[in-house]
C-alpha cells in the first residue's frame, strides 16, 4: 500500500506517508510501513478499534510526528 491522501473524505479514510514509503493499514486504525528515503520503519497498534477503513486521526498524527522527528 502506498500513500492515499483522501483527507477530503470523512476521518479514517486516508493514510499519508512518504512518496516512496510502503506498508499497510490494519482494521481499526493500525499501520505498519517502511520509508527507505528517511530510513524509517514504523508500527502502530492499539487496544481499542478506531473508526474508518484506513488510518484514524490519532494514527496519522503519530505518523506525522515520526516524520517530523526524522527531519
Amino acid at each position: 500500500m502506498l500513500s492515499m491522501d483522501n483527507r477530503d473524505l470523512p476521518s479514517g479514510n486516508s493514510v499519508v506517508i512518504g512518496p516512496n514509503a510502503f506498508g499497510h493499514v490494519g482494521m481499526g486504525g493500525s499501520i505498519g510501513f517502511a520509508d527507505r528515503d528517511r530510513q524509517l520503519a514504523f508500527g502502530y497498534t492499539m487496544n481499542k478499534l478506531g473508526g474508518g477503513i484506513l488510518l484514524n486521526e490519532l494514527g496519522q498524527a503519530l505518523v506525522d510526528a515520526a516524520y517530523r522527528c526524522t527531519g
